[in-house]
């Protein structure tokens, strides 16, 4: 009996995500409107209010989805390079943020109590990207002294700048993935070793050209 509820709120619940993923991914986040939500999900309004209490929960417990959908991709990445999965992983980041956009704007802005940065998508990304950065310096590709969680923070903190702006519309995800694949670069290149140095470099410069270029454009556009 109890084994039979415990599926029976499963089920709910998992129904009750995915009708708030549609309306959040075509209408936004004020089209998810608990009374509409509930008429979608096929339960009564106070029943939806007993597994998710504001949109808030609700948008949380889509962070933890997109959370358990980036250690999925993590798993799967061909990359055996320390160096090319930590650039790998951090793409995957902003890759499960950015699709849907109508969803992934209000997953990007933190919740109201809680540090930027400290979510579930950004804790995923940081473990990966400190297992990653001690496999780097064990390898001589990075600088023995580096501390992995202080340069997972640093490399994670540049995202937490500007995925906000895109979520709140300031600036385009092209612009988004350049600045924060640009400013990467600059930490991997930071704490370099001489052998990792020449190909850590050639990066950079490639992450420049292509911020430059994004930069000319949107002042042609502002002209």
């Amino acid at each position: 009996m109890a084994g039979r509820r415990e599926q029976n709120m499963r089920r709910r619940k998992r129904r009750i995500l995915e009708a708030a993923t549609k309306l959040i991914s075509n209408g936004g986040i004020e089209a998810c409107t608990m009374r509409e939500l509930a008429r979608r999900s096929r339960l009564d309004v106070t029943t939806l209010y007993n597994y998710y209490g504001s949109k808030e929960e609700i948008l949380e417990a889509l962070r933890r989805s997109g959370a358990r959908k980036l250690e999925r991709r993590i798993a799967q990445l061909e990359e055996t390079d320390p160096v090319d999965r930590i650039r790998a992983i951090v793409d995957l980041m902003l890759g499960v943020r950015e699709s849907p956009a109508g969803l992934a704007r209000p997953i990007n802005l933190p919740g109201p109590r809680r540090r930027p940065g400290t979510g579930p998508i950004e804790l995923v990304a940081k473990t990966q990207l400190e297992d990653e950065l001690r496999r780097a310096s064990a390898e001589g590709d990075l600088v023995a002294s580096v501390d992995p969680e202080q340069m997972a923070l640093v490399i994670l903190g540049h995202s937490v700048v500007w995925l906000p702006l895109w979520a709140r519309r300031v600036i385009d995800a092209e612009e988004t993935a350049a600045r924060v694949g640009h400013l990467v670069s600059l930490c991997l290149l930071a704490v370099a070793t001489d052998q990792s140095r020449p190909r850590l470099e050639q990066a950079m410069l490639e992450s420049q050209g292509r911020l430059s270029a994004l930069d000319a454009e949107l002042e042609a556009a502002a002209v």
